[in-house]
C-alpha cells in the first residue's frame, strides 16, 4: 500500500509538472554588431523591459493559466539578405512572434518569408511601400514616413513663414540617404513641396557615409535656405558636421527621428545641431505621463548606460503590442495573434495609442522635438488617428 502511495504521488507529481504552462517565446532580429549596433542594443533592452514587466506580474494570463514570455534574439547585422536567415532561425527556435528587423530594406526583403512562415512580425520601419506589399502578417507601430513628411515639411513652412512673414523665397534642401528610409521619404517630401508650391532641390547619399561637404555645398549653390533629411546615424552626424563647417547657422533643419537618439547625438558636437528639429516618437526629456513611466522604469532596471532613446521605447512598444494581442487571442497560436493584432484599438504604447488598419499600420502619432544642448526636448505632439477614421 505504501509502495502504491508513492508511485501515485509520483505520478501526480509528473502530471503536475507536464501540465505546467508553456513558455511564450518572441524572437528579435536585430543588428547586436556592426554600424548599427547601439540601436540594436536600444531595441534589445526596450523588448526585455516589457517582458520583464509582465513576468514579474506572473506572466501572460490565458485561459490554461499564466505563462511566462521570453524574448531570443539573432543578430542581422542590419543587413538584407542576413535577416531572413535570422528569422527563420528564431521561428525554428519556438518564436510565435517577431520583433524587428531594424529597416525598411530589411522588412521588404521579408514579404515572401513572412507569408511563408505564417508569424507576425511588429517592427519600426517606416518606408510607404511597405503597406503596399498587402502583407497580412506585416505590422509596425510606428508612424510611417508619409505622415512624417506631412508633419515635418508642415513644420518647414510654418517656421519659414514665422521667421520671414511669408514663403517669398522658400527652397528646401531635400538631403536623404539612397536606401528604402531615404528614398521612400524623398518621394513623400517631394510630393508635399510639389503640392504646396515650394521649391526644393533633392540629393542623395550612402546611409554611412562620413563626409556629406560636397553635397551640403550643391545644396547650397541652388539657394536651398531650409533643409528637411531622412537618414541614419553616421550620415546624420556627418550632414551637421558639414553643414556647421560651411558656415550655416540658424537654418530651419528638420529630420527623421535619427536626431532623438541618444547615441547618435553623442557622435555631434553641440552647437552644430542647435535648433534643429526632428519627429521624434520619444525623448528621454519628456515630461508626458506615459513617456516619464516608460523612463521610470528604464532607468531602474539599465540606469543610464545607455540612456533610453526611441529605438528601446519603440521595441517595448513592439513587444507591448504583441504581449496584448496574446491575451487578447487567448493563444500563443502565430495565426491567432496575427488576428488579434488587427483588432488592435486603443492599446495604449508610449508613442501614443496603437490602432490596426488592414494592412501593416498601427500608429499615427507623432512629437516634434527641438534640439537644445544635444537634448531633444518635446515641443508638442500631433495625432492624424481621426484623420483615418479611427476614434481618439
Amino acid at each position: 500500500m505504501k509502495k502504491l502511495s508513492v508511485v501515485l504521488l509520483a505520478c501526480l507529481a509528473a502530471l503536475t509538472v507536464g501540465a505546467a504552462p508553456k513558455e511564450i517565446i518572441i524572437g528579435l532580429s536585430i543588428p547586436v554588431t556592426g554600424s548599427q549596433a547601439a540601436g540594436g542594443q536600444q531595441a534589445l533592452y526596450g523588448a526585455q523591459l516589457a517582458v520583464e514587466e509582465v513576468n514579474k506580474a506572473g506572466g501572460l494570463k490565458l485561459s490554461d493559466g499564466y505563462h511566462k514570455v521570453k524574448i531570443i534574439y539573432e543578430d542581422d547585422k542590419g543587413d538584407t539578405t542576413l535577416c531572413d536567415t535570422t528569422v527563420r532561425r528564431l521561428v525554428s527556435s519556438g518564436a510565435v512572434a517577431i520583433l524587428g528587423p531594424y529597416f525598411s530594406g530589411q522588412t521588404i526583403a521579408l514579404d515572401a518569408t513572412m507569408r511563408e512562415l505564417k508569424v507576425p512580425l511588429v517592427n519600426s520601419a517606416t518606408s510607404i511601400k511597405i503597406p503596399a506589399l498587402k502583407n497580412p502578417w506585416i505590422w509596425r507601430s510606428r508612424c510611417d514616413d508619409g505622415i512624417n513628411v506631412l508633419i515635418l515639411g508642415k513644420a518647414v513652412m510654418t517656421d519659414y513663414k514665422a521667421k520671414h512673414g511669408n514663403f517669398n523665397g522658400l527652397k528646401v534642401g531635400i538631403l536623404c540617404c539612397n536606401d528604402e528610409t531615404g528614398t521612400s521619404a524623398a518621394t513623400s517630401y517631394k510630393a508635399y513641396f510639389d503640392k504646396n508650391n515650394v521649391k526644393y532641390y533633392v540629393d542623395s547619399h550612402n546611409k554611412d557615409e562620413t563626409d556629406l561637404t560636397a553635397y551640403v555645398q550643391k545644396a547650397m549653390a541652388a539657394g536651398c535656405n531650409a533643409w528637411v533629411s531622412s537618414t541614419h546615424d553616421i550620415a546624420a552626424a556627418a550632414l551637421a558636421k558639414a553643414m556647421y563647417e560651411l558656415g550655416l547657422r540658424n537654418q530651419i533643419v528638420y529630420m527623421n527621428p535619427i536626431l532623438a537618439q541618444t547615441d547618435v547625438l553623442k557622435l555631434m558636437q553641440p552647437e552644430w545641431v542647435e535648433g534643429w528639429g526632428c519627429v521624434s516618437d520619444y525623448a528621454f526629456s519628456d515630461p508626458r505621463p506615459v513617456s516619464a513611466a516608460f523612463t521610470k522604469a528604464w532607468l531602474a532596471k539599465y540606469g543610464k548606460n545607455p540612456i533610453p532613446d526611441v529605438q528601446g521605447a519603440l521595441y517595448y512598444g513592439h513587444a507591448t503590442i504583441v504581449m496584448h494581442a496574446i491575451k487578447e487571442a487567448d493563444s500563443f497560436d502565430p495565426s491567432k495573434i496575427r488576428d488579434a493584432i488587427a483588432k488592435t484599438n486603443g492599446v495604449q504604447v508610449v508613442v501614443g495609442k496603437a490602432y490596426a488598419d488592414k494592412y501593416t499600420n498601427l500608429i499615427y502619432e507623432i512629437s516634434i522635438a527641438k534640439i537644445h544642448k544635444l537634448v531633444p526636448e518635446i515641443t508638442g505632439s500631433v495625432s492624424m488617428a481621426s484623420d483615418y477614421g479611427f476614434e481618439e
